[in-house]
Formats: structure tokens, C-alpha cells, sequence
């Protein structure tokens, strides 16, 4: 009966598939179905069945590109799927198009690289997750807060973000050393004890980014270069310090729902919780090397990195589960997601990594029209809901 029950299933996917999208089988059998071995059917749907699934993705691709304006790169067990580019770099301006190497400031995004370069210095022993922050920033008015409290964003430092415009200096965009400044001179008010709750607050990758400069000795961007990007084959990505110098770069502006094309001012000059410029052919290239090749960290820190780390004192539950640098979903569907979104001055992205079907997606776009909200459900149910 299951022998049957899979010949008809094959067969009746064998039909949809030729008549709807022309996807068959690499292999055509060399004698009718019906003289197949159960192994030898179980290869064919399995062929046919994953053709079927990336041409689903493809037409789904197509259709969403009328609405993105940006960038799109799909691919499971290391192979592109489908990766797309549509739209503009500054929108009212046809000339510009968006290219698949188009660049884009990756917001919040930048979390994962940042919490990578503090976990390669504790791998080397350069930094300790218990380490306070009174080793690193001296004149800082806040006690028993540790790297590890920065990483989980359960610090309870104040959100940067909020703090008065008058405190910040004039003329110039801001720098991670300004915050810390502000933190010192205003001593504005820890929202929570350390450790006892969950607060996901850019303040804290602010400060590990000039915690990655102290214990490496390196410019920030520096040790990102030469310990990040260059070992994963990441050619086009850089920090927003940087942005200047890359002249060739296609690089893309960022537009909010109103259309108006931001302008870098201010805050666009921290980086560690946002601050760097990627497109997604590097952000593939960091898959593979932080996911497959363990490039970046050892596999054993990837996994701790990539599991729930923000355990709260007297047992407490935090409003959603985070890494180092990435969220954790557990989906009733599909098990373990592993993302990180990014949303900043006219930038709105979302990179999902599903290690179970070793999904990788990643949506960047420069105009706030929420043509990616809910887009990773979609390709889930693609490739993985059958």
C-alpha cells in the first residue's frame, strides 16, 4: 500500500509539475514507473520534488519584486536558489538601478558580526563574558554589568537612541566614544539590575564594538576586515566610517514609508549595533563561512552563540529568546529559526538562517513599504511545508 500510495503521489506530481512549470527529474527513468523499485521512486520525488519547490521560489521571487525595492537571495544546502534585484538606489531617480551587488546599511543586522568578533577574542582569551564593564570603560557609572550582559541585552543600559538631542555634539555625525561619553557625563538612569531582565537595547553592541577595539588593539573596522570579511570572502562589505572611501561601491539610500531620501546625520555614525554596509551576495558568503566552514568561531561557539543566552535571574522568562547576536524562534512548524531584522533610517531587512533544511534567505531593501513583512513564512512554506 505505501508502495503504491508513493507511485500515485509521484506520479500525480510528475503531471502538475510538467504541465505548470515545465520541471522534471535531472534523470528521466529508463522504464515506466510502475517497474520502479520503492528506492527508485523515492530518488525521482525526491528530484522532481525539489525542482518543483525552486521553481515555486522563483515565481514567488518574481511576484515579490514588483513590490521590493531592494535586494533578495534564497539558497539552501549552499546553492542559490533564486537571488533578485529591483527598484532604485534613490527613489524618482530610474538611472540608478538596484544591482545584486547593490550595498545596504544593514541596520540591526550588523549585531551577528559584531557579537562574532567579541566571541573570537574570548575564543582566543583576549576577552572574558564575565568580564565587567569597569575593565573596559573606567568613568562608567553603572556596576555588575558584564560582556555577557551585553551580548543577551540584558544589561538594563538605557537606550542611546532616547537620549536628549542637546547631549550629543553639533556639526558632526556622532561616534561610539560619544556614547560612552554621555553615558559618564549624564548618567542617565539604568532601566533594570543587570541580569534581571530582557531589553533589547543598541547601547549595549555600541559599547562592545569599542570593547572589540580595547582588547584587540585594532581599529574596529580594522580588526572587522581582517578577522571577518576577508575570511569569509565578504569583498564588499564596510562600516559607515568608511562609506567615503568606496567610490565604485553601488550603494543604496534609504527611504522611509513618506519617500524621502534620508540623509546621513547624526546617529548614523555608531556602529556595532547597526553602522555596516553589506549586499547579499557577502551576506551568503558569511552563511557558508559562519554556518558550514566555521570560518568565523568554532562550531561549538557557533552553537552556544546561536542558542538561548538570555537566562534571567529567579528563573524568570524574557519576552523572547536571543543569542549572541541573533534571535532565536521555535516555530510549531519547522523547529528552530535562527534571524536577526534591521530597521534604520529608511532601511528594512530581515536574514533567516534554518539549519534543519539548511535554509538560508535574506531580503534588503531601502524603502519602507513593507514589501518584506512576513516574506521568510512564505519561503518556509515553499520549501520546507511539503
Amino acid at each position: 500500500m505505501r508502495f503504491l500510495k508513493l507511485y500515485i503521489f509521484l506520479l500525480l506530481l510528475l503531471t502538475t509539475v510538467a504541465c505548470r512549470a515545465q520541471v522534471y527529474p535531472q534523470q528521466q527513468p529508463s522504464k515506466p514507473l510502475e517497474s520502479l523499485t520503492a528506492s527508485e521512486l523515492n530518488i525521482l520525488f525526491d528530484e522532481a520534488n525539489a525542482n518543483y519547490k525552486k521553481q515555486a521560489v522563483q515565481n514567488y521571487a518574481d511576484t515579490l519584486c514588483k513590490k521590493l525595492n531592494g535586494t533578495l537571495l534564497i539558497a539552501q544546502n549552499d546553492q542559490v536558489l533564486v537571488e533578485k534585484a529591483a527598484g532604485v538606489k534613490v527613489l524618482g531617480k530610474s538611472n540608478n538601478p538596484i544591482v545584486v551587488g547593490t550595498c545596504f546599511e544593514l541596520a540591526s543586522v550588523s549585531k551577528e558580526f559584531t557579537a562574532a568578533a567579541v566571541l573570537q577574542l574570548v575564543e582566543s582569551g583576549k576577552v572574558n563574558l564575565n568580564d565587567y564593564l569597569g575593565k573596559y570603560f573606567p568613568g562608567l557609572p553603572y556596576t555588575g554589568i558584564t560582556v555577557e550582559n551585553l551580548l543577551n541585552h540584558t544589561s538594563g543600559l538605557p537606550e542611546y537612541f532616547d537620549f536628549k538631542e542637546s547631549w550629543w555634539p553639533v556639526g558632526r555625525l556622532t561616534t561610539n566614544e560619544d556614547v560612552v561619553k554621555t553615558l559618564i557625563t549624564h548618567n542617565p538612569k539604568i532601566l533594570f539590575q543587570p541580569g534581571t531582565q530582557y531589553k533589547y537595547t543598541n547601547t549595549n553592541y555600541a559599547l562592545l564594538a569599542l570593547i572589540v577595539e580595547k582588547a584587540s588593539g585594532e581599529k574596529f573596522e580594522d580588526y572587522m576586515r581582517k578577522n571577518i570579511f576577508e575570511p569569509a570572502g565578504m569583498t564588499h562589505s564596510f562600516y559607515i566610517t568608511e562609506r567615503a572611501d568606496k567610490t565604485g561601491f553601488s550603494i543604496a539610500t534609504g527611504h522611509k514609508a513618506d519617500r524621502v531620501p534620508q540623509v546621513i546625520k547624526g546617529l548614523d555614525g555608531t556602529f556595532g549595533d547597526k553602522g555596516m554596509y553589506s549586499n547579499v551576495e557577502d551576506l551568503f558568503a558569511w552563511k557558508k563561512a559562519y554556518f558550514t566552514d566555521y570560518k568565523i568561531l568554532s562550531k561549538e561557539m557557533v552553537e552556544a552563540a546561536t542558542s538561548k543566552c538570555n537566562f534571567l535571574k529567579n528563573g524568570k522568562k524574557p519576552s523572547e529568546e536571543y543569542g549572541y547576536g541573533w534571535h532565536l524562534e521555535n516555530s510549531p512548524c519547522y523547529g528552530k529559526l535562527i534571524y536577526h531584522g534591521g530597521l534604520w533610517h529608511g532601511f528594512n531587512h530581515v536574514l533567516l538562517y534554518y539549519r534543519e533544511a539548511d535554509l538560508f534567505m535574506v531580503f534588503l531593501t531601502n524603502y519602507c513599504n513593507r514589501a518584506t513583512r512576513g516574506q521568510t513564512a512564505v519561503v518556509l512554506h515553499l520549501m520546507c511545508g511539503a
